[in-house]
């Protein structure tokens, strides 16, 4: 009986030791090697390849710069999002085989990721969304995981692990110089109509585009009207917001701008107020805008569009 108290106290703590560990780390012990799903050195990453169904985008790194398969300059910001993204991954659950389903079944609709340095593979899976929640299969793996990205909960990964060539574009839709303008025309929702003309040694002009429009009696602002012609630098788009322009159309625009360089280069933006869900709040920081004669709307900042909105007072007056 004696022989028998030191094996059962052995038994009593080697039990509790693993009862330890279990809850220390239950998920490590479910499923060796689950944290690989974070990119590690992401600064060694020189080739990004991204599939889905219908899109496939190759990201390379020259030169400490990122190219759109390998020539065309891209969004900086863009891939580092991905980057940072992919390097915080962590798992939040692992899914069952009856969870995840069988595997030809499980795939579709998955986009495919894979880090490259050089010709070797660093890292390689398929995401998608599946009820709001990121599902993430590595390649060559039967397991799946949930994902979470601690600290970014609101985060779209859909968009950040994006397979669309144009969302690693830059969106650059205006890159005007103030000397490059000619002219600039404003139609706004009050009826309002107004064109500014520059000449070539940079003076400028207001004419009314409308019989309704009256100009203001006050001396015009120069300040004001050159500093109108600044704002035509690095205009960019956000992203495509899949609506048609049919649909906008039939509402009123907040307001529409023409701007037309000195060589004939012609641009116009017509502004619509963005609802995520009809009869929702209007958004407050971005809206709606068909860009030229493109049949599809942009998402575009109102920090490059509040500038643009402003009545005639603005231009006369207080100098």
């Amino acid at each position: 009986m004696q022989n028998r108290r030191p094996i059962l106290v052995l038994f009593i703590v080697i039990s509790a030791v693993l009862l330890l560990i279990l809850l220390a780390d239950p998920l490590k012990l479910r499923e060796q090697g689950s944290g690989s799903v974070a990119l590690k050195n992401m600064e060694e990453v020189d080739r990004i390849v991204l599939l889905d169904s219908y899109n496939t985008t190759e990201l390379n790194r020259r030169d400490g710069a990122w190219y759109l398969f390998g020539a065309e300059p891209v969004s900086p910001v863009a891939v580092e999002n991905l980057l940072i993204a992919a390097s915080r991954l962590e798992v939040s659950s692992i899914l069952t085989y009856e969870e995840y389903g069988e595997s030809n079944q499980a795939l579709e609709d998955f986009k495919e990721v894979t880090f490259f340095r050089g010709d070797k593979v660093l890292l390689a899976y398929r995401l998608k969304t599946e009820s709001g929640r990121h599902l993430l299969h590595p390649i060559a793996s039967d397991k799946a995981f949930y994902l979470a990205l601690p600290g970014y909960p609101d985060l779209d990964l859909d968009r950040v692990f994006s397979a669309s060539p144009d969302h690693y574009r830059e969106h650059l839709l205006i890159d005007l110089r103030p000397s490059d303008i000619s002219s600039i025309e404003i139609e706004l929702s009050s009826g309002d109509a107004f064109r500014f003309s520059q000449d070539m040694e940079g003076h400028i002009t207001c004419d009314p585009l409308n019989d309704s429009t009256i100009l203001p009696q006050t001396a015009p602002n120069e300040l004001a009207m050159k500093l109108l012609f600044s704002y035509f630098t690095s205009i960019r788009y956000e992203r495509r917001a899949g609506i048609p322009a049919d649909s906008l159309l039939v509402t009123n625009s907040l307001f529409t701008v023409g701007v037309t360089s000195l060589s004939g280069e012609h641009h116009s933006m017509q502004v619509f107020p963005y609802q995520e869900i009809p009869g929702s709040k209007t958004d407050l920081f971005r809206a709606l805008v068909l860009y030229n004669d493109e049949q599809d709307a942009l998402f575009v900042n109102y920090i490059y569009l509040d500038v643009l909105m402003r009545g005639l007072s603005h231009y006369f007056g207080e100098k």
